[in-house]
């Protein structure tokens, strides 16, 4: 069968008509494949800039964050006797008999501190084997501290500082009870005791301050420890303790049953008056059934008749 003229001019404008819905549809498809490739290349330089600005921005806040650490830990154990790179007698490793490190110590307390996470500049990526070998000093160092019954707090600066302070709080507390259970003379405990107790009403109050807005609070906390190291911080000094003639006075004018106030835990009464001088102590048991006792010398101020 022939086509004619007639038949040809027919079919001719729906062959056309194909023929260029084919071309358009490889068109299209050579448009996607382009617009793919050029995207891909475009997120691939947007992603290498933002890991360069990230690792930038993580630089900066490391030492924000570190710093703000510091000064949280100088107002928590206001009081307390701070030693930093120290390596005590019994914090040394069994398998190799070399001493290991705490980078902040607080003996009275029965707290340490250990950054972790932290790469020194240059430093090259550590193998499988060496961070073992971390993994395992790190916890040796948490055993003997917790056999010598110190509270080992392991700060990673960019973690949430939230849960960090939380944590610590919790560490606080477990040191007090630590310090309770042990063999500690009893003047100590008196002495020690409470204050643990205050560090930990102070790590409470600087975690509330943080809730709002945690990343402004660690640079505010940041610039106060620069300014500590500069000296430009003025630490309120500790209270002093009362004199002998004080106290004598004082223990003539309390009594076993007596009802008393004190400024800070409220009213109840005293159970038990004990040693005299610099000694002499007063236990207290206060309306929500907590007893306390406190050295007479240092309560002196905070104590009045109910």
């Amino acid at each position: 069968m022939s086509l004619t003229n007639t038949d040809f001019r027919r079919f001719a404008p729906r062959t056309n008509l194909r023929l260029l819905f084919r071309l358009l549809i490889s068109f299209l498809g050579v448009f996607a494949t382009l617009r793919e490739t050029f995207c891909s290349l475009f997120s691939s330089c947007q992603k290498g800039n933002a890991r360069a600005t990230l690792a930038a921005m993580s630089n900066v806040n490391l030492y924000v964050a570190i710093a703000a650490w510091r000064e949280i830990l100088a107002r928590v154990f206001d009081g307390f006797t701070r030693q930093e790179n120290v390596s005590p007698p019994w914090l040394t490793n069994p398998a190799t008999r070399r001493r290991l490190k705490l980078d902040i110590f607080y003996p009275e307390a029965g707290m340490a501190f250990r950054f972790v996470g932290l790469t020194a500049k240059g430093q090259k990526r550590q193998s499988d084997l060496e961070v073992a070998e971390e993994e395992e000093r790190d916890q040796v160092r948490q055993d003997l501290c917790r056999q010598h019954d110190v509270q080992l707090f392991l700060i990673e600066p960019l973690d949430d500082p939230l849960k960090q302070m939380d944590n610590l709080g919790r560490l606080l507390s477990r040191a007090g009870r630590s310090l309770a259970q042990s063999d500690h003379p009893t003047a100590y405990k008196i002495i020690w005791q409470p204050r643990i107790a205050e560090a930990r009403e102070r790590a409470e109050e600087t975690r509330r301050l943080m809730t709002r807005q945690p990343e402004q609070m660690l640079v505010t906390l940041a610039d106060s420890w620069r300014d500590r190291e500069a000296g430009l911080f003025d630490a309120p000094p500790p209270p002093p303790a009362a004199d002998e003639r004080a106290i004598r006075r004082a223990l003539a004018t309390l009594d076993v049953g007596q009802r008393i106030a004190h400024s800070k835990h409220g009213e109840g009464v005293i159970t038990a008056l004990n040693g005299t001088g610099d000694d002499a102590t007063v236990t207290i048991l206060f309306d929500g059934d907590q007893s306390r006792t406190f050295l007479v010398a240092y309560a002196l101020d905070k104590l009045s008749a109910a």
